[in-house]
Parts: C-alpha cells; sequence; structure tokens
C-alpha cells in the first residue's frame, strides 16, 4: 500500500494530493481545488507570485483605462523583449547575492494562477530560505513581492513541451509552464558577473576575518602587558614595603 501510494503521489492517480500544484506549484483553482496543496516548509526553489508585468496584460489593463476595445490589441515585441530582458537581469543580480542560482524562469503564461510567476531554483536551501526571508514584502517596480517556497525542483516535468517547440494549442492559458526564452549568452555573463561578485565578497569576508584575528591579537597582546606592569608594580610594592618593615625593626 505504502509503496503504491509512493508511485502514484503527484500524478493524475492520486485523487487526495493535486498534480499540478506538485509539478507547477500552482494550481487554477486554488484554494478551491478539491485535492491537497502541500506547501513546503523547505525547498531550495522559492516562487515570487506575479512580478512581471506580461506586455499583454499590461497593454490590456491600459486600454482598459483609456475606454478602448482590448479587441486586437497590439504589443510592441521589440520594447516586450527589451523589458523582459533588463526584467531577467534585474532578478538575478538580486537573488543571485544570495547564492548560486540553478536556474531563473519567468512564465510567459497569462492565466490569473500564474501570470507574472517567477521561479528562483538555488543549489541549496538555505540560500533559497535567506532569499525568501529578505525578499517577501520588498518592492520591485512599485509592486510588493510576495515570495513563498515551490514544490518545483524539476523543471522538465513543469515546463510545457509543446511550447518549447512552438505548438502549444492552448496558448498563454496553459497550465504547464510557458517559460519565457533567455540568450544563454546572457544566462552565461549573469553567471560569471555572480561568480565573481561572490570571489570579491569571499576575499572582502576573508580580509575582515584577518583584521579582527590581528586586532584581537593585539588586544591580546596589551592585555597581557598590561597585566604584566601590573605584577611588577605589584611586586615592587610588596618589596618596599618588606624592606620598611626590616629598617622599622632594626
Amino acid at each position: 500500500m505504502a509503496k503504491h501510494l509512493a508511485r502514484i503521489h503527484g500524478t493524475e492517480e492520486d485523487k487526495v494530493n493535486c498534480p499540478f500544484y506538485f509539478k507547477i506549484g500552482a494550481c487554477r483553482h486554488g484554494d478551491r481545488c478539491s485535492r491537497i496543496h502541500h506547501r513546503p516548509a523547505f525547498s531550495p526553489t522559492i516562487l515570487i507570485k506575479h512580478i512581471f508585468k506580461h506586455p499583454i496584460r499590461e497593454a490590456e489593463l491600459e486600454a482598459a483605462r483609456e475606454g478602448r476595445s482590448v479587441d486586437g490589441i497590439v504589443v510592441d515585441e521589440a520594447k516586450a523583449r527589451e523589458d523582459f530582458l533588463v526584467f531577467f537581469e534585474d532578478m538575478y543580480v538580486e537573488l543571485s547575492k544570495f547564492g548560486r542560482l540553478d536556474a531563473l524562469h519567468i512564465c510567459d503564461n497569462v492565466g490569473d494562477h500564474m501570470i507574472g510567476h517567477v521561479y528562483a531554483k538555488f543549489s541549496d536551501e538555505e540560500e533559497a530560505a535567506d532569499a525568501l526571508n529578505v525578499m517577501n514584502g520588498r518592492f520591485y517596480d512599485g509592486r510588493k513581492l510576495e515570495v513563498e517556497f515551490s514544490p518545483v525542483t524539476d523543471f522538465l516535468e513543469a515546463r510545457c513541451r509543446d511550447f518549447d517547440e512552438d505548438s502549444c494549442r492552448r496558448g498563454g492559458f496553459c497550465n504547464f509552464m510557458h517559460i519565457k526564452p533567455v540568450p544563454m549568452c546572457l544566462i552565461r555573463d549573469m553567471e560569471e558577473d555572480a561568480e565573481e561578485e561572490r570571489r570579491r565578497e569571499d576575499m572582502e569576508r576573508a580580509e575582515r576575518r584577518r583584521k579582527d584575528r590581528r586586532r584581537r591579537r593585539r588586544d591580546r597582546d596589551r592585555d597581557r602587558k598590561r597585566r604584566s606592569r601590573s605584577r611588577s608594580r605589584s611586586e615592587s610594592r610588596s618589596t618596599s614595603r618588606g624592606r620598611s618593615s626590616r629598617d622599622a625593626k632594626e
């Protein structure tokens, strides 16, 4: 029985646990889902919810504010691409301060339960916890960050393969991740910059430790000299009192 439950956990056969939340970290039914969403207490992956401004949704909101129809909205693809790459760089720089990133993915989905989601997988759970504790509640571009641990650790299972092959028929409302592509040259540059920054910080920490050790050594030497002088003065006073006592007796 235990083997059977372990085998079907997080699959469509599992009638207790939500397979979509297990694989994607998001479910279109939300809290109304008939299955359980097990929110991890720890994970190497964090989810920053709805933080990326999707160009289609932004264009729809702008049209609504201006009283225009949202049908036939045209998005400036070049500007949208540039804005996305700037956003990706901002997220990478900020998140890499907490540790080495194994993956950083921004969703291109437009469904309400996934739009604007950012997934960051760290090489260590403690680094992910540090990122969550610091980033949660902060603001980016006027929007408050809502950060939580995600059960997603295998993005091959979470991503839509049809989207990767440019053939997904569900479009932006697909329930699997439509991960926005990022040029590998940019990712490599960001990784190298982050690694260089970590090396610099490690060197600075090592230098601070060396300075602290030298300062403590100087303090100990000063204390030893102070105690030595104090003992010398005490011995000198004792000798003087002894001589005075002998002189008085004579």
